[in-house]
């Protein structure tokens, strides 16, 4: 009689340790949560693009220009200045616009690129440099983070890379 209740007191051990296991993690996500949220992470630049520096505004769409982004230590890509096109939806059938990305009053690039309408259509575009600080691409579509076009929900995408 001894025994079974020593192995009915050790099988429901087991199955409330089990539970508790189980729970832990949906009791303490607030607390995770928490401390994540004040440790002060964020989503390096390479990814994100930066921040927004100016929005130009068109006829129906907006042009947000951000800020260069300068690779950090032991990072291998080219310094770049994010475009983005807004809303996708407003957009002409072909985009070609001169813009001035660093603010010195003269136009730096000329960017080109076809406004497909299926979203799920590869986009390919042109960057052509009228400034010495930033690189031309031709036909470039999302190979690197560096130089791309890409759509991504209801904005196009343009990185343009800047000469070291």
């Amino acid at each position: 009689m001894r025994n079974r209740i020593s192995t009915f007191l050790a099988y429901l051990g087991a199955g409330l340790t089990l539970l508790i296991a189980a729970l832990v993690p949906f009791v303490l996500m607030g607390a995770f949560t928490n401390a994540i949220a004040h440790a002060g992470l964020h989503v390096d630049e390479n990814y994100t693009g930066g921040s927004v520096a100016r929005v130009l505004e068109r006829n129906g769409y907006k042009i947000l220009i951000y800020q260069p982004v300068r690779p950090h230590f032991l990072q291998r890509t080219v310094p770049f200045v994010q475009i983005a096109f807004e809303p996708v939806s407003a957009l002409p059938a072909e985009v070609n616009e001169v813009i001035d990305l660093d603010s010195d009053g003269k136009p730096d690039v000329q960017i080109r690129f076809k406004t497909p309408a299926d979203p799920q259509t590869a986009l390919h575009g042109d960057a052509l440099a009228l400034d010495g600080k930033f690189l031309s691409f031709e036909n470039i579509g999302n190979d690197s983070f560096s130089r791309m076009v890409i759509r991504i929900g209801n904005r196009i995408l343009v990185r343009v890379p800047m000469s070291h």
